[in-house]
């Protein structure tokens, strides 16, 4: 067994972090933190984790004492105590985005603050397994990947590995309102959200930096890469539909097999059809489809923002830093409607 600490507990993304720990048979959540919520007992907080009722919730991270650390907090968090947590022995797994960026200047330019721990700013890992699963297993430090993409990535990476795609890719992309955060805000809160869909985040999303860095790394960037979020009336699921011009032939069958072989060893991720939300609600999945539109190659990625784009991805990055199967604690079936 492991002992895990969860930072921002009472937030969406640490409540579906224990809830998914709750079923997981390695992991024993000891501590769980909320500046918002503290003193009070996880059972009042969230009665629907049971396991997990008598758990107090800690102030600060101060007397966190485990052997992983899952930070679920806002940018500009986890840079405050990660450094605190590796001299204790404690791996790291961040949910935000203050290990996202390797270079300290685009952190301060995308997120509006300097970061405060550029010592262990290169040392993170990106959490996305399916590409860097070697590096993440002899890491101390992982920085999950954004929602987005994670949808994004997964659903370019095949294609531009193989060169099969050329020029400007563009992604159009639509998100349940909980990745918004626990807290409403002008767009997100239900009254403002219920009934439209909304663009946001231009003329450039904080996720375009983080996409184009990890593409550059593996030597795989596109030409110009345009990234359009909406808000949609649903609470969970990511839907990204991406459009890129082909480098060769129009072959939808060959697009499709490419996606299958690059992914034949990873369970995670689902090639077929055209995919639905509920598939992917509530697990660790992505769902990627490949069409033919003309001559172009147009892929669909479904996910769950507070799954594999947020939660359940840093369960699967735990398992490989303690050396586990990916899989485990992961198994749970979909909605499906």
């Amino acid at each position: 067994m492991a002992t895990a600490a969860v930072l921002g507990a009472s937030g969406y993304l640490g409540g579906e972090l224990l809830r998914v720990l709750s079923d997981h048979p390695s992991i024993e959540v000891v501590q769980a933190v909320s500046q918002s919520r503290a003193g009070q007992r996880l059972g009042d907080v969230a009665p629907n984790l049971e396991r997990f009722q008598d758990l107090r919730l800690s102030p600060d991270a101060s007397t966190v004492d485990a052997d992983i650390a899952f930070l679920a907090q806002p940018a500009g968090e986890a840079m405050t105590v990660v450094p605190s947590l590796l001299d204790r022995g404690i791996k790291v797994v961040d949910l935000g985005p203050d290990y996202r960026l390797h270079d300290p200047a685009e952190y301060a330019r995308v997120y509006g603050r300097p970061h405060a721990d550029t010592d262990h700013l290169s040392e993170a890992v990106y959490g996305l397994p399916e590409v860097f699963g070697a590096r993440i297993r002899a890491a101390r430090l992982v920085a999950n990947p954004g929602c987005y993409p994670t949808a994004t990535l997964l659903a370019l990476v095949p294609l531009l590995e193989a060169h099969a795609i050329v020029g400007p890719v563009v992604v159009d992309a639509k998100s349940g309102t909980s990745g918004s955060g626990a807290q409403p805000t002008a767009t997100s809160h239900h009254p403002e959200a219920a009934l439209t869909i909304l663009p946001y985040g231009a003329p450039l999303h904080r996720h375009v930096p983080e996409m184009q860095g990890v593409l550059r790394e593996l030597g795989a960037a596109p030409g110009p890469l345009t990234f359009v979020p909406h808000l949609v009336p649903l609470v969970r699921g990511i839907l990204c539909s991406i459009y890129a011009t082909a480098a060769g032939p129009a072959d939808a069958g060959a697009w499709e097999a490419l996606y299958r072989a690059r992914y034949a060893d990873h369970p995670f991720v689902r090639v077929g059809r055209v995919p639905r939300l509920p598939w992917a609600q509530g697990t660790n999945r992505c769902y990627l489809a490949v069409e033919r539109v003309g001559d172009a190659p147009v892929v669909f990625s479904v996910l769950d923002n507070l799954g594999k784009g947020g939660a359940t991805q840093a369960v699967q990055n735990a398992n490989l830093l303690f050396g586990w199967p990916e899989t485990l604690g992961l198994s749970r079936a979909g909605y499906g409607v």
